[in-house]
């Protein structure tokens, strides 16, 4: 039997919840793993300019692969594709 419009709307609050949530965890554990590396760095006198070159490169390239799975794996992508 077909979802009623309610049912849908209801589902799709869930899922954007449980997605926020998870945002949310992940932005917390990274800060924290931040935190931490950022003074083992100072430990071996790796400062300033260093260490923000070093959390750039490794931003980017995690960026990178969340921008190539976004493109090939998110549902609305496949959605759209299909659509065209």
């Amino acid at each position: 039997m077909a979802m009623t419009p309610e049912e849908i709307e209801a589902d799709l609050a869930r899922a954007f919840s449980h997605y926020a949530a998870r945002q949310r965890r992940a932005g917390l554990v990274l800060g924290n793993r931040l935190a931490v590396l950022k003074n083992e760095a100072g430990l071996a006198r790796i400062h300033g300019a260093e260490f923000d070159a070093m959390a750039r490169r490794q931003m980017e390239a995690a960026d990178a692969r969340m921008r190539a799975n976004v493109q090939t794996d998110h549902p609305v992508v496949a959605v759209k594709q299909e659509a065209t």
